[in-house]
């Protein structure tokens, strides 16, 4: 079984900007100089039918729709949802089936929220009869954003995530019970003490591999926790650097192609934050696709991964 998508959803961006609404708990934001917005969001329209034709170049099925205009972060559409394959899990000696679920996320920023919209879920929901919906938690200023807030072992079901405004810790326990994963959380922050908005910064799983910023996890017991984790899910450790997270190295995806081949999906930025030995790593386990993102990661403070939602 592949544990890897081959079907995903992009956002095509209409009028990129930077979002005043997320900049107070995304370090990597910045806001560009007012006669430079025009520049910035026509150069995030081209990156990003860029990385839609490699994609699908590569045998990627790939399904786009047009964001809302007052939606700037839309293209970074893998936090309002997550889709999840049917699977038979273990429970009370026996086997539970978990039909093809799709899961709704509360997100923190106001205007992230409409995101959400009425038209996709309904066009998501054809394919995934069981909905969890934890946006109402969005009134209890508790959030937790998706794919953004939590790495996936799918082959292990476990989930990991790092704390923060945007990960509420009795959250992800609830995603882990209601989909059948173990869960792992731990802090960690930046070079400045600052908590990494989302896990998906810092941390990645796919293809055999972690990719991980063992330095950003301060508290020696969560650490040790992390890593005999992923050792004990047989997956080949890759120990990020701070200074390769704020590259983007953490945020790369897994993909399959309709061929099932293996790939990794990041930015060029990424690509040239690993070093050569950690290249061949990543060469051995799967093809490496990158592409520029910048207007992303400098205006949005997110980079590859955040701009792909996958479709199992």
């Amino acid at each position: 079984m592949s544990f890897a998508a081959s079907h995903v959803l992009m956002i095509e961006p209409v009028r990129f900007r930077y979002n005043e609404e997320t900049g107070g708990s995304n370090a990597f934001q910045r806001s560009p100089a007012e006669s430079e917005a025009t520049a910035v969001a026509e150069r995030a329209v081209r990156q990003h039918r860029a990385l839609r034709d490699l994609l699908v170049s590569e045998g990627v099925h790939l399904t786009v729709v047009r964001c809302d205009e007052r939606t700037p972060d839309a293209p970074f559409c893998n936090n309002w949802f997550s889709t999840h394959p049917p699977v038979e899990l273990p429970q009370n000696g026996s086997w539970r089936h978990v039909p093809a679920t799709l899961v709704l996320y509360p997100l923190l920023a106001p205007n992230r929220r409409l995101e959400r919209r009425a038209d996709l879920v309904a066009l998501l929901r054809t394919k995934y009869p069981r909905v969890v919906d934890l946006s109402g938690h969005e009134r209890e200023a508790r959030f937790l954003e998706s794919t953004g807030s939590l790495c996936l072992d799918d082959r292990n079901r476990v989930v990991y995530a790092a704390l923060s405004p945007r990960t509420d810790r009795a959250l992800v326990e609830r995603f882990g019970l209601e989909l059948g994963y173990r869960v792992v959380t731990f802090t960690a922050t930046d070079a400045h003490g600052v908590p990494y908005y989302h896990t998906n910064v810092m941390m990645f799983i796919g293809h055999g591999l972690a990719g991980v910023t063992l330095e950003a996890i301060e508290e020696p017991g969560e650490r040790e926790a992390l890593v005999t984790s992923l050792h004990g899910g047989d997956l080949q450790l890759l120990d990020l650097t701070r200074a390769q997270a704020a590259s983007f190295c953490g945020n790369v995806l897994s993909l399959a192609t309709d061929r099932g081949d293996a790939v990794f999906v990041m930015s060029t930025a990424a690509w040239e934050g690993f070093t050569p030995a950690q290249r061949a790593i990543l060469e051995s386990r799967a093809r490496v696709l990158h592409t520029p993102l910048d207007a992303f990661e400098t205006v949005g403070g997110g980079s590859a991964r955040c701009l792909i939602a996958e479709l199992f």
